[in-house]
């Protein structure tokens, strides 16, 4: 969780392709976040869909909202057409170096692209540029 973010979010969220797609259960308080998966296997529906992979429409704004969360260390969901383990393969290869600009490394690429960039030990272990308020 973020208590206090390195960059603010993107002005333009409301531009998101995914803006709106959270959906209400009929008769049930719970909600459905494609983007925030209870199962690992239901995140490729994600992916596709910032990527543009279904309707060939990339989400304006996707390369904003992946800086942001790598930016902001955000660790759960999809963000950016990336999944949790594929951010953490880019932070681990490329990891913050403080200040408020995202490294000029990251950039969104296939889950198994941006695994092939660490070792399995490196992705095992727990965030090293990661605080107590990240």
């Amino acid at each position: 969780m973020v208590l206090r973010p390195r960059v603010p979010a993107p002005g333009n969220w409301r531009d998101a392709k995914c803006a709106g797609q959270v959906q209400r259960l009929p008769g049930d308080d719970d909600c459905y976040d494609p983007f925030f998966p209870e199962m690992p296997e239901d995140e490729q529906d994600a992916i596709d869909f910032c990527n543009g992979t279904i309707d060939h429409v990339q989400c304006p704004i996707r390369d904003a909202c992946l800086l942001f969360a790598l930016t902001n260390n955000e660790r759960f969901g999809v963000w950016g057409g990336m999944t949790e383990l594929a951010r953490k393969a880019l932070r681990k290869k490329w990891p913050w170096k403080g200040g408020k600009l995202p490294r000029p490394e990251w950039r969104c690429m296939t889950t198994s692209g941006a695994i092939a960039l660490v070792s399995p030990e490196d992705l095992a272990e727990e965030d090293s540029d990661a605080g107590p308020d990240e």
